[in-house]
């Protein structure tokens, strides 16, 4: 046994890690498989509709101002070579919140690109058959392929066909380096008159509808963890990809306004059929419709393997669910990233039409590059050593800051409406969820020695016992084993690693012997008791932060502790902190006899107030049945007191009593005390096992040891639990 949680802890302990092996060309290829969609396809006849001729110069303006962005992207990339993408350099430069506002915005992004490139899909493979499909089909034959590009590329890397990928996009290029050939012999110049049919701010109106086209060359970021010397190849691959996109989408424009008349162009759907018809003839909507399934397909393919990459870097830094940020054993892909990608995609296709599909693309993409530019802003102020040599250089981050901002705010009521919601949805997630285990993975790494467990909506009992000294590992396992025996549940048992300030948690684990060994005794001891145990290692900065943080992940429903050694000096004890911290319920045990021996007959509960009386009886009732034990109910009245302080205790009692719903036989003890500290003490000597509530924290109370409840359990003649319960609303509240 203790061999195999060895091997299993080495094996998790393991950082999991992409394989390298795209070079410059495959880097290039997934640039310009996102870049040249099926957006040039559609997308010349919209702009032209309202620049006209000169929707040339228009994509010659967008082309050089996406560059611009191009650049800033290559430099951080050269900075950051990770994968993750804008997201990564956000969250590495700006913070959380930085990296999560791009992480959402470029995920959100692709999930509607996608979209737009799966229906675009369908669209020309339904024009090759020359037949007209219902919208309903369409968009079956749409979420059919995202279904099935998935599938694709959820095969291991070594055994996937990348060169399928590859003859796709580049046979895309091909047909439009074709198509430009030919049509560059049909051109009539007097086409182009009047150039500016509605002035120079037509030209600019184009801009804002065909920028969407330009962003493909940001998801070769994504991909760092797989690009063989990231920190120079992707800089090239995005530059090459930005420059052979931006050449054939100038070429096809020229021909497009050329050889077709610019209102043909406009009125038509379809505007490079009018293109190939005039240069093939009649038949050239075949070459065309070919062209825009492979464009549709080389651009899905693309952005859905992308941002998987990117999804599971939100997965590892704990923004999203931890299986978002697992690699699969046997492919060694983010199967889960790439899964709930593609059902997203699907659920995008079924809900929204085209035009809407578009515009949140439009929104959320442009969105996404605010931050990145704030982030290189800040890279250069922060690190004066990292200021490019050439001068103009500086200048990129507010340059491109002003640009995607401008462009933003061109867009109509409806983008920017539903982009409000879309980042209302996720500072939600962001402030409800994503925070606080963003932060605890910053705080500590977790180490389940389990194998993985089937996911499931129903959550279970779970105890939590914080393991370090042998002495109290058996007490603190058959209390754990009493307190489940009822309901049912598991219990996990935890050692902490504490690991100093920026050191790498996986790297202090590899050296985590005497941890790992607190491990396998209580693994040893838990088998001589046969109970069954999950043991959890979790490096922390700190091992109270790790005990409280480990709770919380793990949503375990109580903590159970040895008493704390009293402390020296100032400092606050372990279950002190932990006390002070946690949202969750906790069970202090000050066990005053040997494990062996402890076979309570007689279980004195303090009654005192209502804050943790639940689980004071429901521990008393538990223990009190494994033992054939008595419970006795302690109350105290002052003296000359009331009839209404006597009614309120009465009423305390008879709640115990509800509570208690036991077979175990109890008796009452009410009393006039005038110092219950003492009295308790005293009578302590006539019990096994004395249950008290920890009080509410006071100002007055400097640390754990001058507490009531500490003194009375430390003096006392008999074991003694101490138990803090927090109420369901305000432990709901605190967690948030």
């Amino acid at each position: 046994m203790a061999e195999d949680i060895r091997a299993l802890f080495e094996k998790k302990i393991k950082p999991q890690k992409l394989d390298r092996s795209i070079g410059l060309f495959g880097a290039t290829t997934i640039g310009v498989g996102a870049l040249m969609g099926a957006g040039i396809y559609v997308l010349i006849g919209a702009a032209a509709k309202v620049s006209g001729p000169s929707v040339i110069l228009s994509y010659l303006i967008t082309g050089l101002l996406a560059y611009i962005t191009t650049l800033m992207y290559a430099e951080l990339s050269r900075i950051i070579p990770r994968s993750g993408g804008g997201y990564t350099y956000s969250y590495n430069i700006l913070g959380s919140i930085g990296g999560f506002t791009t992480g959402w915005f470029l995920a959100l992004g692709s999930i509607f690109a996608s979209g737009l490139y799966a229906i675009g899909f369908a669209e020309y493979a339904a024009s090759l058959t020359g037949t007209a499909l219902p919208k309903d089909i369409i968009k079956l034959i749409a979420i059919g392929i995202t279904i099935f590009i998935g599938y694709v590329n959820l095969r291991p890397a070594k055994n996937r066909k990348f060169n399928i990928q590859n003859w796709i996009i580049w046979g895309n290029v091909g047909i439009l380096l074709l198509l430009i050939v030919v049509s560059f012999f049909h051109l009539h110049m007097n086409n182009a008159k009047p150039a500016f049919p509605f002035g120079f701010h037509g030209t600019l109106a184009a801009i804002s509808l065909i920028y969407i086209s330009f962003f493909g060359y940001q998801l070769i970021a994504n991909n760092a963890d797989e690009i063989i010397e990231p920190e120079k190849t992707i800089p090239k691959a995005m530059k090459l990809s930005m420059i052979i996109s931006m050449i054939i989408y100038l070429l096809i424009t020229i021909g497009a306004v050329l050889a077709v008349p610019w209102h043909k162009l406009a009125a038509s759907e379809a505007p490079l059929v009018l293109l190939a018809d005039e240069a093939f003839g009649g038949k050239g909507w075949i070459l065309i419709s070919l062209g825009g399934v492979l464009a549709s397909l080389g651009a899905l393919s693309s952005t859905l393997f992308s941002q998987s990459r990117q999804t599971y870097a939100m997965g590892k830094d704990r923004f999203f669910p931890d299986i978002m940020g697992k690699l699969d054993e046997k492919t060694k892909q983010p199967k889960m990233a790439l899964i709930t990608g593609a059902v997203l995609i699907s659920l995008v296709l079924f809900f929204f039409d085209l035009e809407f599909i578009a515009k949140a693309a439009n929104f959320c993409l442009l969105f996404s590059l605010l931050p990145v530019s704030l982030a290189m802003r800040r890279v250069y102020k922060k690190d004066p050593s990292l200021k490019p040599t050439a001068k103009w250089k500086y200048y990129l981050p507010h340059i491109t800051l002003v640009i995607n901002l401008g462009l933003l705010l061109t867009l109509d009521l409806v983008s920017l409406a539903f982009g409000q919601q879309l980042a209302l949805i996720g500072a939600l997630i962001y402030f409800f969820y994503s925070r606080k285990r963003e932060k605890r993975g910053k705080e500590g790494l977790n180490i389940i020695l389990a194998e993985e467990k089937k996911f499931s909506f129903f959550s279970r009992n779970k105890v939590m016992i914080p393991v370090s000294n042998p002495n109290t590992q058996r007490a603190l396992l058959m209390l754990s084993n009493t307190l489940l025996s009822k309901k049912g549940g598991e219990i996990l048992v935890l050692a902490i690693k504490n690991v100093p300030a920026k050191i790498d948690f996986y790297e202090a684990l590899s050296g985590a012997d005497e941890t790992l060994e607190v491990i396998k005794r209580s693994i040893d001891e838990a088998k001589k008791q046969n109970i069954k145990i999950t043991p959890v290692i979790r490096a922390s900065h700190t091992i109270s932060k790790g005990i409280i943080n480990v709770a919380e992940e793990e949503n375990s429903n109580l903590i159970i502790m040895g008493f704390p050694r009293l402390q020296k000096n100032a400092e606050p004890s372990v279950t002190e902190a932990v006390l002070h911290s946690t949202h969750t319920d906790t069970l202090i045990l000050n066990l005053k006899t040997t494990t062996e021996n402890f076979t309570p007959k007689k279980i004195g509960v303090y009654i005192q107030d209502s804050n943790s009386l639940h689980l004071m009886m429901m521990c008393a009732a538990a223990i009190a049945e494994k033992h054939q034990a008595k419970i006795v109910l302690l109350g105290f009245l002052p003296e000359n007191y009331g009839k209404r302080l006597k009614s309120s205790m009465d009423k305390l009692i008879l709640k115990s009593l509800q509570i208690l719903n036991s077979m175990a036989l109890y008796d009452i003890s009410l009393s006039v005390c005038t110092d219950i500290e003492t009295e308790l003490i005293h009578l302590s000597a006539e019990l096994d096992l004395l249950i008290l509530g920890k009080e509410p924290e006071k100002r007055q109370h400097k640390n754990l040891e001058e507490s009531f409840s500490f003194r009375v359990s430390n003096q006392s003649k008999c074991s003694a639990i101490i138990v803090k319960s927090i109420q369901p609303i305000k432990k709901f509240v605190q967690r948030l």
